[in-house]
């Protein structure tokens, strides 16, 4: 198998405050589109579901038709309380019914986007230790300012590379994925 034919990973986190949501969908659905272009057509998804820019970005996904697998920190049934507006709950209902997995990894999601991820695209600037945990460990990373929402590489993708996580198919990603944490229907 080439490297362009392997399952690329994109791991994505944002601030959970957006300002703009218009501005931003434009600026990730291009960051999402250059990202596309250097990972390869099977390019992968991985992200929240919280509110504010994790919807921004699940919902770029299904307008660019970009797969996504969703990590939620706790049941679906106990996550409505984080979302004090009903329209956004139903919203990220609608965008989790659409992913190609969801599951739950309790805790943070951004340890998992590090261990698996091939590149990652950042919303609102470096999110903490996150960018440079991302940065020590060489995964490129393309940071989307608040302001102007710009975008700057952390860490350039500069040439094709082998997938860090070894999956040659989204089957066997999901695979992985069902055995550690249990799919979520």
């Amino acid at each position: 198998m080439s490297e362009t034919d392997e399952i690329k990973i994109l791991g994505f986190t944002g601030q959970c405050r957006v300002t703009d949501a218009a501005g931003l969908r434009r600026a990730l659905s291009a960051g999402l589109s250059e990202m596309k272009t250097l990972l390869g057509a099977r390019m992968t998804a991985m992200c929240g579901a919280a509110p504010g820019a994790d919807l921004v970005f699940l919902r770029a996904c299904v307008e660019l038709r970009i797969p996504a697998i969703v990590i939620l920190p706790s049941p679906v049934a106990n996550l409505a309380e984080r979302f004090p507006d009903k329209v956004e709950w139903k919203l990220a209902q609608d965008l989790m019914g659409v992913a190609l997995a969801r599951y739950v990894a309790p805790g943070r999601i951004t340890p998992h986007l590090l261990d698996w991820a091939d590149a990652l695209l950042f919303a609102g600037g470096e999110n903490g230790d996150a960018a440079k945990e991302a940065r020590d460990l060489g995964i490129p990373s393309r940071i989307i300012e608040p302001e102007g929402f710009g975008a700057r590489w952390g860490v350039a993708l500069d040439a094709p590379r082998s997938a860090r996580h070894g999956f040659g198919t989204r089957a066997d990603l999901l695979d992985f994925l069902d055995a550690r944490f249990g799919y979520t229907a």
